[in-house]
């Protein structure tokens, strides 16, 4: 028997308010590392992105970020968060970034701020839901809603809108 607990849904209003960027990057490559988080010690990922277009909020100071997700394989020993960000090399994704400094960034939201590019039938990009999106509560009000199908200039003007 498997029992789960839908997440909250975040508005594209919300994400935006607790965000420093809203890009389109590419991720390059990744390298797994230790550090503790509250109090334990846990695998960390840092996935170096190169931005390839500012959606929204702030241009960051680099073309390349490196974005921290929890999890990863080290050592041998492989850790797993559910509902954490997890980015195709090579691919490109609309993120919304919360800066921990000038090239350190979370996805804000988790995977409710990530959203991979895929071609539709007319090889046109479209943002998806991030594929480790937990349930939420209340999709229909969720930024993921809103923004799952649209292309990317659609998805800028509706960040933009948004942003405070």
């Amino acid at each position: 028997m498997a029992f789960a607990s839908p997440s909250r849904e975040l508005a594209l209003s919300e994400l935006l308010a607790h965000s420093d960027h809203a890009v389109v990057a590419t991720p390059l490559d990744a390298a797994a590392a230790w550090a503790v988080l509250g109090g334990k010690r846990r695998i960390v990922t840092d996935v170096r992105v190169r931005v390839e277009e500012v959606l929204a909020l702030r241009t960051p100071a680099q073309n390349e970020l490196l974005v921290r997700v929890l999890g990863g394989t080290l050592d041998g020993v492989g850790q797993l968060v559910d509902g954490e960000v997890r980015m195709a090399f090579g691919e490109p994704c609309a993120l919304l970034l919360t800066a921990d400094s000038a090239t350190l960034s979370y996805v804000t939201g988790r995977t409710q701020g990530h959203y991979p590019l895929r071609p539709d039938a007319q090889k046109v990009l479209r943002l998806t839901p991030s594929p480790t999106l937990p349930e939420l509560r209340h999709p229909e009000k969720s930024a993921v809603h809103l923004l799952s199908g649209r292309t990317v200039a659609e998805a800028r003007e509706l960040m933009r809108g948004a942003a405070p």
